[in-house]
């Protein structure tokens, strides 16, 4: 395994991270609990399709012009008060909660809180090749947004757990705020115009040129052929991950009519997934050396197929399991080489938007895989509807990588 030069700034940016997914993860399960899981509300495949349409899309829609900051203002800048931002807003949320639990007031924290949240870990993808150069950058690059999904895996289960004890939801939101806070902390060791942009936007001329500047980002990824067949790569592999979504949370709470149990069977889930998520992004950087990218993404990718298919024959808990390997052994690999595609291959002024395009694609992939179930359910058993759409972006997304990777 490559040996890693673990900087000040390495491990500033891994504190960042941890802390501040680890928020969200306590966010994320909990608001899922509170809108999927409680008691009073009935829980469909349409609705779980709804709900990660609501957190997802909107940020979809505004995410190409919200990039351009990413090349207007200091990064440094969006990563500190970013993150104090959410800290806010998660406090907005307790008080929505306590208060009178109103649905539109609600719906506005979430929608506000998750779009800072893509923004900031948008930025930090950006800011990586700022701070590590070379052979170490596609190693870093599989670590540390790695770290970040496991601690967000971890927040989650915190969330649960915290949730039994208190039977409450405000509790973990509060802890999530803090957490907001301390990464926000992490992000005050960088210096001032460390982290770029090298030639900046004028800040006046953002949202005037934010459409043009959006399209000149679609614009950059199109003409970067090796970067285009990547992001389209993982993008297809992210529809799987939609049906997964809805796969789990339809058989949790099919299995557990107790609310708590049922959200603790989907964190089960997502730690399955995240752990085998974690474990191919450490070993890929080390992979790729020794195997191509196209055999190692195959290599994943039957190992992926075998898992989907076995998770029919077997219990529905071991079932969800292998299901989370299958949607994150290949797709964690694909995703940890499709950041280090664009990092390389476009440049630092346009990185931003770049990010914010590819974000915004994946997000969008997430609700088109839920919304499939969603159509598909009345027709299909939804366990059988995902092993299905699994198989078929696997193939789909191995193929689109071999010409990404073949495009050097």
């Amino acid at each position: 395994m490559q040996k890693l030069s673990l900087t000040k700034d390495v491990l500033r940016i891994a504190g960042v991270r941890l802390s501040g997914q680890f928020g969200d993860g306590l966010i994320q399960a909990t608001i899922a609990g509170y809108l999927l899981f409680s008691p009073e509300k009935q829980t469909s495949a349409l609705r779980v399709a709804l709900v990660l349409a609501i957190i997802l899309l909107p940020y979809s829609i505004v995410g190409p012009a919200v990039g351009v900051l990413a090349d207007a203002i200091d990064r440094r800048q969006i990563i500190v008060f970013g993150n104090w931002v959410r800290a806010f807003l998660g406090v907005c949320l307790v008080l929505v909660v306590a208060g009178s639990g109103n649905q539109v007031a609600l719906t506005i924290c979430v929608l506000l809180l998750l779009s800072v949240d893509r923004f900031v870990l948008a930025v930090l993808s950006t800011v990586l090749p700022r701070i590590v150069s070379g052979p170490q950058l596609v190693a870093i690059d599989g670590y540390l947004p790695t770290i970040g999904t496991i601690s967000a895996a971890t927040g989650a289960a915190v969330a649960v757990f915290i949730g039994n004890i208190t039977n409450s939801i405000e509790a973990a939101l509060l802890v999530a705020s803090i957490m907001y806070i301390v990464s926000g902390l992490f992000g005050f060791g960088f210096k001032k115009n460390q982290l770029g942009p090298e030639q900046r936007i004028a800040l006046g001329e953002v949202w005037r040129r934010s459409i043009s500047d959006a399209k000149d980002g679609i614009t950059v990824l199109i003409k970067t052929r090796s970067a285009r067949y990547a992001v389209g790569s993982i993008s297809v592999h992210r529809i799987a991950f939609g049906a997964f979504t809805v796969a789990i949370i339809l058989t949790a709470r099919e299995l557990y009519a107790d609310e708590n149990q049922a959200l603790g069977v989907v964190a089960y889930s997502f730690v399955i997934a995240a752990a085998i998520s974690g474990l191919v992004a450490v070993i890929t950087p080390t992979a790729v050396t020794r195997l191509s990218r196209p055999k190692w993404l195959l290599l994943l990718s039957l190992i992926s197929a075998a898992a989907i298919v076995a998770s029919l024959a077997v219990s529905p808990l071991v079932g969800l399991g292998l299901a989370g390997l299958a949607v994150t052994c290949a797709p964690g690999a694909n995703k940890v080489l499709t950041d280090e595609r664009i990092q390389v291959t476009i440049a630092d002024s346009h990185r931003g938007r770049a990010f914010a395009i590819y974000d915004t694609l994946i997000n969008s992939a997430v609700v088109i895989g839920a919304s499939l179930c969603a159509l598909l359910s009345s027709y299909i058993p939804i366990f059988d509807l995902m092993v299905l759409v699994t198989l078929i972006v696997l193939v789909l997304g191995w193929f689109w990588a071999v010409v990404a990777y073949r495009s050097n």
